[in-house]
């Protein structure tokens, strides 16, 4: 995928030749085409491929006095606007406004001379992560972690980080695996002036952050009239600048939106993966059909996902669990036939309300909703089972971090802020590094994250979402092809309403709490992987050398005891997938960032 990296220095020297040079070499594997700005105490390189890159992605260009490797897309209602947010980003006076106007997902560093000046710049969701590490002598930033390890010394795991990584999936706020080594926060300009006595000032700014705040949203009604016009919008524009364009097809909401609102879906390749017989197949096959768009299906090959997990690291930076890697095996295919993928990333949170339970609507504290939360994500059985690898012995524990990080969040009712914290922390520290898989060959837009339909989605009223009532009301005005066709998690049209669907999801929930309690699984078409089973079967051997083997043990990250307990627990037909997932990709990072392991 495209990127870039930049190495600076305070003291007017240049960054170490022989470490750039490395780093070079680790930005260009695999042949990708590179672009470089040199000044005297900085460094810029961008990096493309040949196919499946956004015309404008991983290149250098001038504007005016400055330099600006730029990665991404914007887009307006003209079309492609790249060129446009790049001289935005480089003006001699920064705008906070003007920045967060830019549409798309990208990433920049904007280069200046005479004097020097610098700034890293996030787009308002950070669909590409930007790391960045600050050593003696020399500071560095790029979208491929691997190329900041020529310039650190001695590396270590960060093991709070792990923690939290094996306790909850995901990682939060700054954090990534690598001590030293953080995430630059989404909506932010880290910048180096020269000032008036010719030293180097560096600040960080947030010039744009998400903010819900539904006091003054309008009716149910309105609000879904808005926002499927927005929507709609959204859609269009991608479309118009994306000739070789595809969509990955599931049987829910989000994918089928996107490819109803398309001008032409008939020229939208449609995609989709699973188990024999599943819902989410049967569910995409009929909507593709009523569309029109070309539909290929696949199933699951589980040996094929063992010998691409180190990509899969590799690609995420060890922050997502190899059980999710669902995208992985079929990227290829993917390529063959498409350079940008629509992607329906967190639909089903900003218009369906996943982020939201009922008690937490009314929560006025927002540290017991904090810790609400938590136990959503991670249940008292998980936090003793993690507790017992002895990852981390921390002052304070990864619940207590994670509630004091939506509590320091600012903004209007709990309920808000919280979801606020979601969106930058769990859709876009953990859900987007499915579509981090999909860039290594393809390119994708999130239709969802328009800038024009956040802006007025965060006015929504958070309890109009909730159970997908705003969902299906915005559904049933913009793509009523969509509606027509069975939901897959009810069994029924979105076309029959609210209380339909409302009552089709609480009998399967009924239905599968009864089948539980009697030893059987209801449902099973719902199944769309296993990869719980596919652990105890085809990854068995592989998952339990990086888990279990030599080298975890001689690494001394977990209690290899407490480890082996985990893996013959899961074995005997306990679940511990998440876990034991994000200890194979823990552990693979560390192959490869410690070790330097070749990917």
């Amino acid at each position: 995928m495209a990127g870039f990296l930049v190495a600076w220095t305070h003291d007017a020297a240049s960054p170490d030749t022989a470490s750039w040079a490395h780093a070079e070499r680790i930005a260009l594997r695999g042949g990708a085409l590179g672009a470089s700005h040199t000044t005297v105490q900085c460094r810029v390189l961008t990096w493309r491929r040949r196919t499946g890159e956004f015309p404008h992605s991983g290149k250098v260009f001038e504007s005016g006095r400055k330099h600006v490797a730029w990665v991404g897309q914007c887009v307006d209602e003209g079309g492609e606007a790249s060129q446009q947010a790049i001289h935005v980003l480089a003006r001699d006076v920064w705008n906070d406004a003007a920045a967060a106007r830019c549409n798309g997902p990208f990433c920049a560093v904007v280069m200046g001379t005479e004097p020097f000046s610098l700034r890293v710049v996030t787009d308002r969701y950070r669909h590409y992560p930007v790391y960045v590490y600050k050593g003696a002598g020399v500071a560095v930033a790029s979208t491929d972690m691997k190329c900041l390890l020529p310039f650190m010394g001695k590396r270590a795991l960060n093991l709070a980080a792990v923690d939290m990584l094996l306790r909850s999936g995901e990682l939060i706020d700054r954090d990534t695996l690598l001590d030293g080594v953080e995430l630059l926060p989404p909506g932010t300009v880290l910048s180096l002036e020269t000032n008036a006595a010719g030293a180097l000032q560096t600040t960080e700014h947030r010039y744009w952050a998400m903010r819900h705040d539904g006091a003054a949203a309008g009716s149910l009604s309105r609000t879904a009239d808005e926002l499927a016009q927005r929507l709609s919008a959204s859609v269009r524009r991608l479309e118009a600048v994306s000739p070789r364009l595809g969509i990955t097809l599931s049987g829910g909401l989000d994918s089928r939106i996107i490819l109803d609102l398309c001008a032409h879906p008939e020229r939208v390749p449609s995609f989709t993966w699973g188990l024999p017989g599943c819902r989410d197949i049967a569910c995409a096959s009929r909507y593709a059909q009523v569309v029109g768009s070309p539909h290929t299906v696949r199933h699951w090959s589980p040996p094929d996902f063992p010998p691409l997990w180190p990509t899969g690291a590799d690609l995420t930076a060890g922050s997502f669990g190899v059980e999710s890697m669902h995208m992985l095996p079929f990227i290829p295919l993917l390529a063959s036939h498409c350079d940008v993928v629509l992607n329906g990333l967190a639909g089903d949170v900003i218009l369906g309300g996943n982020f939201i339970k009922y008690d937490w609507l009314g929560q006025r504290d927002v540290s017991k909703l904090g810790r609400s939360i938590w136990r959503w994500r991670v249940s008292a059985e998980e936090e003793r089972q993690v507790d017992m690898l002895k990852v981390s012995d921390t002052s304070k524990s990864a619940a207590q971090r994670w509630v004091d990080s939506i509590a320091a969040r600012e903004g209007a009712r709990p309920v808000e802020r919280a979801n606020d914290w979601l969106y930058e922390n769990r859709i876009f520290r953990y859900t987007n590094s499915g579509t981090m898989l999909l860039r290594s060959a393809v390119e994708s837009h999130s239709p969802f994250f328009d800038n024009d339909f956040i802006d007025a989605v965060t006015a929504v009223r958070q309890e109009h979402k909730f159970k997908h009532r705003l969902y299906l009301e915005v559904m049933r005005r913009a793509a009523p092809r969509a509606a027509s066709v069975t939901w897959q998690r009810t069994n029924i049209p979105p076309a029959w309403g609210f209380q339909a669907n409302v009552l089709a999801m609480g009998v399967h929930r009924v239905v599968g709490k009864l089948a539980s309690r009697l030893g059987l699984e209801a449902f099973k078409d719902l199944k769309v992987a296993d990869p719980a089973g596919w652990l105890r079967t085809d990854w068995q051997s592989v998952a339990a050398d990086i888990v279990l083997g030599a080298r975890a043990q001689e690494r001394g990250v977990w209690n290899p005891q407490a480890a082996q307990g985990l893996w013959q627990s899961h074995m005997r037909g306990g679940n511990h997938t998440r876990t034991l997932g994000a200890m194979v990709a823990v552990e693979l990072f560390a192959r490869s960032v410690l070790d330097e392991d070749l990917v």
